[in-house]
């Protein structure tokens, strides 16, 4: 058996522990500083995003989705101008869910996703939906309390080069989970969410989404 110098030995046990020192900071930095994570903050808002991980508290964050307001908007433009009455299935888009991590364990979970809604802006006003939505102005829709920790919002966004019912027939729903989260920061989340997307598509008449959690909330 051929033997190791001692020297070449202590070299090896060096790089082996250099390596796997770098190696551990590097998978670290690679979850809480991934460019996903910036790209949320640009589509949700920085202030919002840090004060997720603070109220979730704190740790690494991985990041997955399409936080790209443009990309967001092309696939939903794309949809709609193939969009039929009879179509009653649309596709959900995740814009970003963020998985806060102690260690190895998920502490907590922000998500925001964007679809065609099967609810029309007629169903809004019976007496089934009007107990829980809220209207904000003629276009948007608020649900404060879809379920725990979720919120959506619809609204109407008429798209170019689609048919004339598509505005009340097929508005845009927008929603965010974050159980850990408080009723403002969910808004704020998911309404700097909806502003980003619809920005990023050709409305003919944009929907305007309030800053500030509308009062009847």
């Amino acid at each position: 058996m051929t033997r190791v110098p001692k020297t070449n030995r202590l070299i090896l046990v060096a790089a082996l522990v250099i390596g796997g020192l770098l190696s551990g900071c590097s998978g670290g930095e690679e979850r809480a500083e991934s460019p996903k994570l910036r790209q949320c903050e640009t589509l949700l808002g920085a202030e919002s995003v840090r004060a997720v991980v603070k109220a979730t508290g704190g740790g690494d964050v991985s990041v997955s989705g399409t936080p790209q307001a443009d990309v967001l908007a092309d696939q939903l433009v794309r949809e709609a101008k193939e969009w039929r009455q009879s179509d009653l299935l649309h596709n959900s888009y995740t814009g970003c869910r963020m998985d806060v991590f102690e260690g190895d364990r998920i502490i907590g979970v922000a998500d925001v996703q964007v679809q065609w809604s099967v609810l029309t802006l007629r169903m809004m006003d019976s007496p089934k939906h009007s107990r829980t939505w809220r209207q904000v102005n003629p276009s948007v829709y608020v649900e404060p309390e879809a379920a725990s920790g979720f919120m959506h919002v619809i609204a109407a966004c008429a798209v170019p080069g689609t048919i004339d019912s598509q505005p009340s027939d097929l508005p845009l729903q927008f929603y965010v989970s974050g159980p850990s989260l408080g009723k403002e920061l969910r808004w704020d989340l998911l309404s700097t969410f909806a502003r980003s997307v619809v920005e990023a598509m050709d409305c003919a008449k944009p929907p305007v989404i309030p800053s500030a959690l509308p009062a009847a909330a």
